[in-house]
């Protein structure tokens, strides 16, 4: 992949960060994901969060275990964050997060900082899913575990140190916000959802795609070996797998986007927001200029960024908590 950073910078006013992160990954020996096999890729993407994603003071407690699932014999694992700051809430929301990676790559441990962070600064109970990957599981084996999860959810929710009155969301980045979407198609009385940088449309047939093809982080090549690996081209009109093809928008919760400028994902996060709004679906688009796709979990490096879009997530799912369609 060939990044031109001169091309960029006279168009857009790239972040100091940004410009620092492409550098040190090159530095790195960080190569695009397209160029390895699915476990080098894993191996990668871990590497990037080792380097970008800092540690975080908690106070609270994370308690791991399985959700039991009719499609996974040994349940689907998740983790469940609780700051001592929920004390202070009568019914502290539950976030459930998917994390992001092109259905192949990515973890639970990728999203662990920022997970402590929400779980704090809402305050809410956040809950961190491992669904399944591909290639071992393909479309739609990832959209299966977010409805096990939050039907399970419903049932259990005492369990992860929330209440019977507490409100649930879901969350996520690029396919994880993909993920997220999806679920508040399919699974009913989600309270709000956060969706960052998601990819919600695999026919990619956007301006956005073409402008950023060669880049800075995300190229069109890495796209189209994301899809190769999860999902047969006779599906990229399926709506589940492209929810911005669903056929009613009127149901959703209120929404929250966060969305990379310098991103291929950039305008069908605009024209899903415009879906919904369309829809009557309160509706808030957050802009974050001269950064670039994958930015949001990396708060050791993107500062600046992460911490203007994290505010705005952490205060979204404080004031939308209360079910406010009661």
């Amino acid at each position: 992949m060939s990044v031109n950073l001169g091309d960029l910078k006279e168009k857009y006013k790239v972040h100091a960060e940004t410009l620092e992160y492409v550098q040190i990954r090159s530095e790195a020996n960080v190569k695009p994901y397209d160029e390895l096999s699915v476990e080098e890729a894993r191996e990668a993407s871990l590497k990037v969060v080792q380097l970008f994603a800092g540690n975080i003071e908690f106070d609270g407690t994370v308690k791991e275990f399985p959700v039991p699932s009719i499609h996974c014999t040994d349940g689907i694992p998740v983790t469940v964050y609780r700051s001592k700051t929920c004390d202070s809430v009568v019914a502290p929301s539950v976030f459930v997060y998917f994390h992001g990676g092109g259905n192949v790559i990515g973890s639970r441990k990728a999203v662990d900082v920022i997970c402590r962070y929400f779980s704090d600064k809402a305050p809410c109970v956040v809950v961190n899913v491992e669904y399944r990957l591909a290639p071992e599981y393909k479309f739609p084996a990832n959209h299966e575990d977010a409805k096990s999860v939050l039907r399970w959810l419903k049932e259990s929710l005492i369990f992860t140190g929330a209440v019977n009155e507490s409100t649930i969301g879901v969350g996520g980045d690029s396919a994880g916000g993909r993920i997220a979407a999806t679920a508040c198609h399919e699974v009913k009385n989600i309270s709000y959802q956060v969706l960052i940088y998601p990819n919600v449309d695999m026919r990619f047939d956007y301006d956005s795609v073409r402008e950023f093809e060669n880049g800075p982080v995300l190229s069109k090549e890495q796209l189209d070996w994301f899809i190769s690996h999860y999902l047969p081209e006779s599906e990229r009109e399926n709506p589940r797998a492209s929810p911005i093809l669903q056929p009613k928008f009127d149901h959703l919760p209120p929404a929250l986007f966060i969305v990379a400028e310098l991103d291929p994902l950039r305008d069908m996060s605009y024209a899903y927001s415009e879906k919904l709004k369309k829809a009557g679906v309160p509706t808030t688009v957050f802009p974050v200029k001269g950064v670039t796709h994958g930015f949001f979990h990396l708060p050791g490096h993107f500062k600046d960024c992460c911490d203007r879009a994290h505010l705005k997530v952490a205060n979204f799912i404080k004031t939308h908590s209360i079910d406010v369609r009661k």
